[in-house]
């Protein structure tokens, strides 16, 4: 089991998803999530931004869709959008949530040298 003497648990996992997420009854934001971060694995970043954005649309207080959104944005180079939308998650999370970790290690990696 040296496996498990190795496991650590993540600060955050970007493939954690909200709660509901894959049960049925999946929530239509949660779905939205889950694509965009597929189309983020075949580095598919307009159809991630267009998943997400139909997430925010629906749900724009949901800190996970603007901090997936600002992942595309930062694996795409465009390191301006990425800080907006890393701000904007910032702004829905709790002090207290993992995602806030996330986020602060995300926008420091978007800050231009």
């Amino acid at each position: 089991m040296l496996l498990s003497a190795c496991a650590v648990e993540p600060a955050y996992n970007r493939y954690e998803l909200p709660a509901a997420a894959g049960q049925p009854g999946e929530s239509a934001v949660a779905q939205l999530q889950r694509k965009a971060r597929d189309a983020l694995d075949h580095n598919d970043y307009q159809q991630a931004v267009e998943y997400l954005q139909r997430a925010i649309k629906i749900e724009p207080r949901n800190p996970y869709s603007w901090h997936y959104l600002a992942e595309t944005y930062w694996l795409s180079g465009d390191l301006r959008r990425c800080a907006e939308m890393a701000d904007r998650s910032f702004s829905y999370s709790s002090e207290a949530d993992k995602l806030d970790e996330a986020n602060r290690r995300l926008k420091e990696q978007c800050q231009p040298i």
